[in-house]
């Protein structure tokens, strides 16, 4: 009996070995060598790329969103930060000073405030310690917010302030009429003393153990007329007040280098003499303010050792309608807080 064999199977049979390795049995034909392979690498889903899948290294199929690098987000754009509840925030208030002068070197007042308004109405108070009602209220007019804003206190605004402690106190509304809110790490207070004068002298010195350098001490011809103060060589010499400097000179038989100083907002003059040569760092019509550095302490003229003789003239100019007064209560005073 003959059997029937399948189409397909019959057909294998006939055809000879080259050509079955072509129709993909996975055979080689004699006497060829065998296609190197590849291995595949995963996916880095974990798949085999053959449910669809782009392989490791490949091309995603189009519409597959990509993986973003781990830093290359972009910068959100800056918004202004709303508060809570609604009122102007004190982010930073400094004062460079915590002692002034009158006619000194000014303190600088930094301070910042955040809020949905793009301006504040801000105001600085002067403050007696434990008062409650200002002695001075400076308006400082709308300030922009989220930006450091600076303002120069000198203590004359609206008049000279008295002398002693005192606090800044810094004020701000917002135009809904919120007041300013302060945090623990922002206050809105600092602490400041403001004095009419200062000491003459920047360093080491005493008042003398002699009567001979007081005020007073008799001289031939005539009394002296100032508080000798010793001091070191080279010790700075500063004015005790803002002014005008009126003269600046040399006497070989007396003062030796000396300059006269025109206090501001006063009826005084200061004299400073036996400066060290070459030390005078100021001119006749200069404006200096308290504290500036005039010379150094010297022993030029008739002088025994180093000091700064110290006179001060009321009443009129130095040698010109004033007259003398002992230096040395103001020199005390001055130095105590000096």
């Amino acid at each position: 009996m003959r059997t029937l064999l399948p189409t397909a199977l019959a057909a294998s049979l006939l055809l000879p070995a080259t050509a079955l390795a072509a129709a993909g049995t996975g055979g080689v034909a004699p006497g060829e060598t065998p296609p190197k392979q590849t291995p595949t690498a995963p996916r880095q889903d974990g798949g085999q790329g053959s449910n669809g899948g782009a392989a490791y290294g490949g091309e995603p199929p189009a519409g597959t969103p990509t993986t973003k690098r781990r830093g290359a987000r972009r910068p959100k754009p800056h918004r202004r930060k709303r508060r809570s509840d609604g009122r102007p925030l004190l982010e930073l208030f400094q004062v460079s000073r915590s002692s002034l002068f009158a006619y000194g070197a000014p303190a600088t007042v930094r301070f910042q405030i955040g809020d949905d308004s793009p301006t504040v109405r801000v105001r600085l108070l002067v403050l007696a310690p434990g008062q409650r009602s200002p002695l001075r209220t400076i308006d400082l007019g709308d300030r922009p917010t989220g930006a450091t804003q600076t303002y120069s206190f000198d203590g004359r605004a609206g008049g000279v302030l008295p002398q002693g402690a005192f606090q800044l106190e810094l004020s701000a509304r917002d135009a809904r009429g919120h007041r300013l809110r302060t945090t623990a790490r922002a206050s809105n207070v600092h602490d400041l003393s403001f004095h009419w004068h200062r000491f003459p002298l920047i360093g080491d010195f005493d008042y003398g153990r002699s009567a001979d350098g007081r005020f007073g001490a008799p001289r031939p011809g005539h009394f002296h007329q100032g508080q000798d103060i010793p001091a070191p060589e080279g010790t700075p010499v500063v004015a005790p007040r803002g002014g005008r400097i009126e003269y600046v000179d040399y006497q070989a038989g007396g003062a030796g280098c000396y300059v006269v100083l025109d206090g501001a907002g006063e009826d005084r003059d200061y004299a400073f003499m036996h400066l060290r040569r070459g030390s005078v760092v100021v001119k006749p019509g200069q404006q200096v303010r308290t504290g500036q550095k005039l010379a150094e302490v010297g022993s030029t003229g008739e002088s025994t050792g180093p000091h700064l003789h110290f006179e001060v003239w009321e009443g009129g100019h130095w040698w010109a309608g004033g007259k003398p007064v002992d230096p040395l209560p103001y020199l005390r005073r001055w130095d105590s807080w000096s």
